[in-house]
């Protein structure tokens, strides 16, 4: 009896532990896609306004963007990697 007992309460924390694991992998991922973000918008406001007035992200609709960052890359003088970035932000942000 005793050692069901201790087989069961084994268990049971090893999937509350698992619980926590998984709390803060996703925790993390959430923080990650955050500052992703915010370094989207940095970068955005620091490479676009160089040559124009910035555009309200809600603008244009997520399928929209890329056309316009594929245009402007090379003017703006964004590596593929930041370009990637700026666009996330632009998505997230885009018209519903």
């Amino acid at each position: 009896m005793k050692t069901k007992r201790t087989i069961f309460i084994a268990t049971m924390m090893s999937f509350g532990f698992s619980g926590a694991i998984l709390a803060t992998n996703q925790n993390d991922s959430v923080k990650q896609n955050i500052d992703k973000l915010i370094v989207g918008k940095s970068l955005y406001e620091a490479s676009c306004v160089k040559c124009h007035k910035l555009k309200d992200p809600a603008k244009h609709t997520a399928q929209q963007w890329p056309g316009w960052v594929d245009k402007m890359q090379k003017r703006a003088k964004i590596t593929d990697e930041q370009k990637a970035i700026i666009l996330s932000y632009l998505v997230s942000e885009a018209k519903k």
